[in-house]
Formats: structure tokens, C-alpha cells, sequence
């Protein structure tokens, strides 16, 4: 059995709760995207559901009915709702391919009041198999305004042995009144041991190297290094890296990086990279060795900028890319 990696604070915060019968009804599991926040949250899920054959601790080991069940996503205690398809074209590859496969653009904007309203019959009738009740909002800062008023009636009377469990990415913009209601479970970034163990059980084939280099990128989010593991981003890592050492005068290296992200199936790479790449120069500018440069900062806001609006704004993919590594480039003569 292995029990929960990392955040070991909200674990036994929840844990003492309910050995105490001191369980809160709703609770905001707040911080950044990548941390493990609806990975907790679903084990939770799995410890209550799972609460007449109980286990000692939150476990990835889910053999048995109440695993079964949420891994089909038909167990009948347990709603979870997320953003769904925007439109019939991603409605049908959904219902064909599952909602995972749909990317972020092929998503509506927010979680549709409808959506909390379809919980009604849930409450309105016991548990079926299980002692509790469990609702995952993943995330509440994707709700439509009618829908977090819909929910807020949920929490202000909540349903007898229902749990709910609100995903926040940006807590401080949920409804006061729907944080007051709510027991908050703060999430940091994990630490690199950790960071380490949860890659290491979820990529078994990395090597030292290609390891390092995602503890280093995920900066304590497991989800984001593991979606840079998928992509293969410590290649382009490793390209990068080269050019801020050498300046890349010749410009072959941004060339090649540039070529690698250009084409059309490159596109979560291409993704993966403007996501990390200012993250990258401000690593270098903060590195102890380099004096602080007022040029340095401007370089990275300029290319903070640039990978925030790339796709909105349909950029040319190589323009971007030479672009962010001629920036990079440049702190080759800044240190």
C-alpha cells in the first residue's frame, strides 16, 4: 500500500478532523495549479466513500469496490464537475474520447449553474453504498456567477453526510460568503524529495538527468513537471540552457528549437515551453553568480509577455521561439 506523497499538513489536518467527528462539510483545497489539489482531493474522496471498510491513511491503492467505481466514474455517491466540452463538435469527441482528451481551448469558459442543479437528486436521496456523500468542483474559480450562488445554497444547508470538496486555484476570488462557509486546506509547492518520489513512481523510465532537470522546472508542482515529462521538455531544456551559456552568436541553436517547435504536432511542447521559458531566464537572472542588471529584468518581461499572448494572439510559432531564445541569448553577456 502506498500511502499519499506530500502535503503531509493538510492530510493530517483532514485526518484529525475526522477522528475528532469534527469533519467540515465543505472545504477549499487552495494553491497553484500542478500541486496535487484534485489528486487529494479524490483520495479523499476514495477514504470516505470507502469509509465501512476504512483504510489508515490516504493510499494510491485503490483495488477495491469504491476504487472500482470512481475509476469508472459511476460510482452513485460521488459527483465531479468540471468544465465541459464548448461546443457539439467537442461535445462528440468527448463522449468518444473521454473529456481528458479535450485540450483547453476546446473547453467552455466556465462550470454552468446547470451543472451544480444536476446535483439536486443526489441530495435528495440517502447514500446509496457508502456512509458520505462526495461533490469535487474542480475548479470553483471556473463557476459562472449563478452557479457559485447555486452551490453557495448547497453549502449554507448542506445535505446530510455530503462532503464537498472545492478545487481553488485563486481562492481570494471565490465568494466571501462561499469561503466563509468553507474549511480551507492550503497547498505549497513540495519540496524537492518529494518532487523527486512522485515523478519517479509516475515516470519509471527517467533517467538522473532528464529528473533533475523536471524537479528544477516544476518548482514544487508535480502536475506541471509531469506535464513537461509528457512533452519531453528537458530536451528543449537542454537546448535552452546552451544557448543562455553560450549566447548562441551563430544562431543554430535557436534554429533548432525553433524548427522543433514549429510544426503543427508540436503544438503541447510548444505549449510546454512558453509556459517555462520566463520561468527559465528568471532563474538564471536570481543565480547567485550573476550581478543584478536592470537589462536582465527587462528581458524577462519582455519575454513573460511574449508567452502569455503567443497563442491568444495566433503569434508565428518560430517567430516566438527565435525571439525567446535570442532573449536568453542575450544573458550570455549580462553575467
Amino acid at each position: 500500500m502506498t500511502s499519499y506523497l506530500g502535503h503531509e499538513r493538510p492530510r493530517q489536518i483532514f485526518h484529525q478532523a475526522l477522528a475528532k467527528d469534527m469533519l467540515h462539510h465543505a472545504w477549499i483545497l487552495a494553491g497553484d495549479k500542478g500541486l496535487g489539489k484534485a489528486a487529494f482531493a479524490q483520495q479523499a474522496a476514495h477514504f470516505l466513500l470507502n469509509s465501512r471498510n476504512p483504510q489508515a491513511v490516504f493510499s494510491d491503492d485503490q483495488d477495491d469496490e469504491a476504487g472500482h467505481l470512481l475509476a469508472a466514474g459511476s460510482h452513485p455517491d460521488f459527483r465531479l464537475l468540471r468544465r465541459g466540452p464548448k461546443g457539439d463538435k467537442e461535445e462528440k469527441k468527448a463522449r468518444d474520447n473521454g473529456l481528458d482528451s479535450l485540450e483547453e481551448h476546446e473547453l467552455a469558459r466556465n462550470i454552468k449553474v446547470d451543472q451544480i442543479r444536476s446535483l439536486q437528486p443526489l441530495f435528495q436521496n440517502q447514500a446509496s453504498i457508502s456512509e458520505y456523500r462526495i461533490v469535487v468542483i474542480d475548479a470553483a474559480d471556473d463557476l459562472e456567477r449563478a452557479g457559485a450562488n447555486a452551490i453557495l445554497k448547497n453549502l449554507e444547508e448542506p445535505p446530510k453526510n455530503t462532503i464537498f470538496f472545492l478545487i481553488s486555484h485563486m481562492p481570494d476570488r471565490l465568494l466571501p460568503t462561499i469561503r466563509s462557509r468553507c474549511q480551507m486546506l492550503r497547498f505549497d509547492p513540495l519540496g524537492a524529495d518529494d518532487m523527486r518520489k512522485v515523478l519517479k513512481a509516475a515516470v519509471s523510465d527517467l533517467d538522473e538527468a532528464d529528473l533533475e532537470t523536471l524537479v528544477l522546472a516544476g518548482e514544487g508542482s508535480p502536475g506541471r513537471a509531469l506535464q513537461y515529462a509528457e512533452v519531453g521538455l528537458a530536451e528543449l531544456e537542454g537546448i535552452a540552457r546552451q544557448i543562455i551559456k553560450s549566447g548562441d552568436r551563430d544562431n543554430s541553436l535557436k534554429s533548432e528549437l525553433a524548427r522543433k517547435l514549429s510544426l503543427k504536432a508540436a503544438t503541447p511542447r510548444y505549449r510546454a515551453f512558453l509556459d517555462r521559458a520566463p520561468s527559465l531566464i528568471a532563474e538564471q537572472i536570481k543565480a547567485p553568480e550573476r550581478a543584478f542588471s536592470v537589462q536582465s529584468i527587462e528581458k524577462w518581461r519582455e519575454a513573460s509577455e511574449l508567452a502569455s499572448t503567443a497563442l491568444p494572439k495566433a503569434l508565428d510559432n518560430q517567430a516566438v521561439i527565435f525571439r525567446l531564445g535570442s532573449l536568453m541569448g542575450d544573458l550570455a553577456g549580462d553575467s
